[in-house]
């Protein structure tokens, strides 16, 4: 039963996903505990972790409501197994190198309060290192699915939270989708919700860490492999065809009047020197 300090919040379930990131874990632990959120549920699925990530997560044991560690398939089943365990009104995905800003949590639960027609809520993000300074301020666009298909991410799983019912009409992670779960996530949740189903907010609710040896630093062909297998199974494998290269061009302008329009001539600039002379 929801206490009386709790019942006017809705319950926030955080799934973390976790294998060997001793170095960053913690304080992705912290970002969501030190939120202060009266109804959190917090969720950590470790894949048997073997390079002191376990000790740490002994450390903060008390601050989860469910937490377990044994070998698994990878990222993609410890989500759907986190998520098997959910019970909370609006879910949230954090992996163990990231982190939220302060207040994240309040600021989301008072957004779905406000916004009883929307069901999946998203804001900007910032690129951050090892050391947790900003690489780069992300200015998340409106959400619009052939651009999500053709063109690609104009939002981020870690800024992004949704409602329980979503999820449930979520057909579930592919296991065998190494690199883009979140990919898979937020086009199935934009076939099945619609697009006037997202919010973009007005805030920064997370930040995504960018290191060398992380898996997501190359695009490779796995990652190429894994595209193809979601275009399959979602049906537009024209991505691939030269109709699919016209969209995909079409969605590109679009990404540039969204890079002028939130962040202004210059930050256009940056980003085409950043995509096409990097």
């Amino acid at each position: 039963m929801p206490t009386k300090s709790t019942k006017k919040f809705p319950k926030i379930s955080i799934v973390m996903p976790s294998f060997n990131q001793v170095d960053y874990i913690e304080r992705s632990i912290r970002s969501i505990i030190y939120q202060d959120y009266p109804n959190l549920e917090f969720i950590v699925i470790d894949g048997n972790s073997n390079d002191g990530t376990k000790e740490i997560l002994d450390k903060y044991k008390d601050n989860f409501s469910f937490y377990i560690s044994e070998k698994d398939n990878g990222q993609s089943d410890a989500l759907n197994k986190g998520f098997s365990y959910a019970t909370g009104d609006i879910y949230g995905w954090l992996n163990s190198d990231d982190l939220y800003l302060p207040n994240s949590l309040f600021l989301i639960s008072s957004l779905f309060l406000k916004n009883h027609d929307k069901k999946i809520i998203f804001g900007d993000w910032l690129s951050i290192d090892k050391n947790d300074r900003i690489l780069d301020f992300n200015h998340a666009f409106d959400f619009n699915l052939n651009h999500f298909k053709y063109e690609g991410f104009h939002l981020n799983a870690q800024s992004m939270f949704w409602r329980s019912e979503v999820h449930k009409n979520f057909s579930g992670f592919e296991i065998d989708l190494y690199n883009t779960m979140d990919y898979q996530m937020i086009m199935e949740f934009g076939i099945n919700e619609g697009e006037k189903s997202f919010l973009r907010a007005p805030y920064v609710f997370g930040a995504f860490r960018r290191y060398t040896g992380q898996k997501t630093s190359n695009f490779n062909q796995r990652v190429l492999k894994e595209h193809k297998k979601i275009a399959s199974k979602y049906f537009y494998y024209d991505k691939y065809s030269f109709r699919g290269e016209i969209k995909r061009l079409i969605y590109r302008a679009r990404r540039a009047i969204w890079y002028l329009y939130r962040g202004g001539f210059l930050n256009l600039l940056r980003r085409i020197k950043l995509a096409y002379f990097s």
